[in-house]
């Protein structure tokens, strides 16, 4: 197991130089000047804050350029950010005076929060629903739950997110509709509950239709076997044949899934933070993205990368629990 652990953290290293330097080839060739853009709102600023009032000259482009080393060739500029990568320094943002390991470390926790304890939720409502369907096939339940499924499925995240707003904030009122927590007071955690509830919501109910699907399906397959009928015809309970033969079976396959829910959760919660106004990795990308500010969107993309490989290497080490004849050597 230990020299397994080792052999795919060696096999991370060629991935991630791969990423990196994908990564640093689409800053290359990204429109726009983030030069431009990061003086002209200081030259404005400096001049009364009137849009047009002041713009930057191209001797202090070219003397900003020189300073980040924006001037040199392309593979020197990786080099060097490669190089600084790999001591743990992602560069400083080009918008804000401030290191990107500081955006990265501030953005990181909230989103970790609402996405975790999504995954929980969605794995619970999705397995759970999806074993049900296949243990009572073709029943109202399983009917009702396919129809759900669909639905939500159907459903854009942001077109849910505005109507959980409008249901439990705006009708109901008993949900803060957008937030990290209550201004003016202290932070509790009770209040942070409270603003995590309809993200995760989202999210969750956004990940489980599929996954209720694909549990259904392997429930199907396993549940006709005949070590099933086999346990049945022993006279085993139904609840013991289900739990502790098929539902165990049905995990295997289900475990392919679960490992990439997390990086899907990621890349799928940009809109929900940026409609939650939830101070994570996906607003930070929009707002780097939209202020041409390269390091920081570099540096979450590497992060949600990093995120990706070890959310897979969980999954492998998990087959050997679900499964004892899995062996990681």
């Amino acid at each position: 197991m230990v020299k397994y652990i080792v052999r795919r953290l060696l096999l991370m290293v060629p991935v991630l130089l791969g990423i990196s330097l994908l990564n640093f080839m689409l800053y290359i060739n990204a429109p726009g000047d983030p030069v431009s853009i990061m003086l002209n709102p200081l030259l404005m600023e400096e001049a009364g804050g009137g849009v047009g009032q002041a713009r930057a000259t191209e001797e202090m482009i070219e003397a900003a350029k020189e300073r980040l080393g924006l001037n040199r060739p392309w593979p020197v500029q990786y080099v060097d950010w490669l190089t600084n990568l790999l001591q743990g320094d992602f560069g400083d943002s080009f918008v804000n005076p401030e290191p990107v390991s500081a955006v990265i470390g501030r953005a990181l926790w909230p989103t970790l929060q609402i996405n975790l304890v999504a995954l929980l939720v969605s794995t619970i409502i999705g397995v759970g629903i999806g074993v049900l369907q296949g243990v009572y096939q073709y029943s109202w339940f399983d009917y009702i739950a396919s129809f759900l499924s669909f639905f939500y499925i159907s459903m854009p995240g942001f077109f849910l997110a505005l109507l959980a707003i409008y249901i439990f904030s705006i009708q109901l009122n008993w949900l803060p509709p957008a937030g990290y927590q209550t201004v003016g007071i202290p932070p509790t955690f009770g209040d942070h509950v409270r603003y995590m509830i309809l993200p995760t919501l989202v999210l969750a109910l956004g990940g489980a239709p599929g996954l209720m699907r694909y549990t259904r399906t392997a429930m199907l397959e396993v549940i006709h076997q005949p070590y099933i009928t086999t346990g049945y015809a022993k006279g085993l309970r139904s609840r013991t044949v289900v739990l502790r033969h098929a539902f165990r079976n049905t995990l295997i396959p289900v475990l392919t899934t679960l490992g990439s829910r997390l990086p899907l959760l990621i890349s799928g919660s940009v809109i929900i933070e940026q409609i939650f106004d939830w101070p994570g990795m996906g607003q930070a990308s929009l707002r780097a993205t939209f202020g041409r500010d390269y390091p920081v969107l570099m540096g979450l993309i590497m992060m949600g990368s990093l995120i990706t490989l070890i959310a897979i290497l969980i999954t492998d080490l998990a087959y050997t629990l679900v499964d004892p004849r899995v062996r990681l050597d």
